[in-house]
């Protein structure tokens, strides 16, 4: 009942206010602030403000510069979490340069099943943390499509909040004290998307590593790396099919927060984010994208993968596999950036209603 309160509030909220929403093309930049009121496996009821501006660098109407976006939020929910972040992703003239930027503070309650694919769902147990997060990444063009990059990370976790003689205390090996993790790592991709925000066609192959070293500040050694390909094509009447590999991996010392965590708004929808954790990861996800009317499109998805220690231990019988469905609405129609409302089902005790801006992938 609260979850379709919700939509119908939001979907008022946009027909009263249509100007807030309202895409200025005579302007170099556009500006979206809207107050939030949404639910999560991981949050519960939330509520906080999300403000973005969106812009290109450069000559506005250089077709050859993707938008820039940088996104702010400040978020509170009934589980006594809070979160302050900032997202930035930013396109220099010509896309000869990206920068990728994410910043964040919170303090978050979790909860704990332990590790490996086939923990129990009653064994859960309560922790909390906070945690300060920095990331920069910075791609350069090489050729049309392929792009080289150098990225740092770095990751304080600290006031971790457990039971002594629990669950968490007696199967996480590294992360029970407060740490830092600090790495240089670099990437390279191969993109022919023709959109950030709502791709019609074209790929994205992109590998990254990160190595977390006592060099560089880090409490753990560990070398993770991520493989991230994803696919897309226009069917018939503007329809779209939409698929992606997910490869997360990690090798050495790996402290709670740097563990593989199955589930969450932008991976196996339905699934609480952490609900299975491990070293690594392999997930594989489907979307059917509609258009409907103007704004509002929607979209049909599925999904399959697992965590494990060793590729050796993932079986068929262990996969975990979800599905669902979700509306779309445009909040900048011409670049297609769309507030997405999905809710993913895996079973009974798996399941969850999200609200976000972007896609999954």
């Amino acid at each position: 009942m609260l979850s379709k309160f919700f939509i119908l509030f939001f979907l008022l909220s946009l027909f009263s206010a249509p100007a807030q929403f309202k895409q200025d093309t005579s302007k170099r930049a556009n500006f979206l602030v809207i107050p939030l009121l949404f639910r999560s496996p991981e949050t519960l009821w939330s509520t906080g403000i999300t403000g973005s501006v969106s812009f290109k660098t450069g000559n506005k109407h250089e077709p050859l510069t993707r938008t820039s976006t940088i996104q702010a939020i400040i978020m509170f929910t009934q589980r006594h979490q809070n979160v302050q972040a900032i997202d930035a992703t930013i396109f220099f003239p010509k896309d000869n340069y990206v920068l990728l930027f994410q910043t964040s503070h919170s303090y978050f309650p979790d909860k704990y099943w332990g590790l490996g694919s086939d923990t129990k769902g009653i064994a859960k147990e309560d922790y909390a943390f906070h945690q300060v997060y920095i990331f920069p990444h910075l791609k350069k063009k090489i050729t049309k499509t392929v792009f080289v990059g150098a990225l740092y990370e770095y990751q304080n976790v600290f006031n971790i909040d457990y039971l002594q003689d629990g669950l968490y205390s007696s199967t996480i090996q590294y992360g029970k004290t407060d740490y830092v993790v600090s790495g240089l790592g670099g990437s390279i991709s191969y993109d022919t998307r023709n959109s950030s925000y709502w791709p019609t066609k074209g790929m994205l192959i992109q590998g990254s590593f990160t190595d977390f070293n006592t060099h560089f500040g880090s409490n753990y050694n560990d070398l993770k790396s991520i493989l991230d390909i994803r696919y897309f094509k226009k069917l018939f009447k503007n329809t779209i099919i939409a698929g992606q590999i997910y490869n997360y991996s990690n090798d050495g010392q790996v402290p709670i927060r740097e563990l593989a965590m199955l589930g969450g708004a932008n991976n196996l929808r339905g699934f609480y984010q952490g609900r299975y954790r491990d070293d690594n990861m392999t997930t594989i996800i489907g979307e059917y994208r509609i258009p409907i009317y103007k704004r509002f499109s929607t979209c049909i998805f599925g999904g399959i993968g697992d965590v494990y220690r060793k590729l050796k231990d993932v079986t068929s019988r262990s996969f975990k596999h979800s599905y669902g469905a979700g509306l779309r609405i445009a909040i900048l129609p011409k670049e297609k950036l769309n507030i997405r409302i999905d809710y993913g089902y895996s079973s009974k005790y798996n399941r969850g209603l999200y609200f976000t801006v972007g896609e999954c992938f």
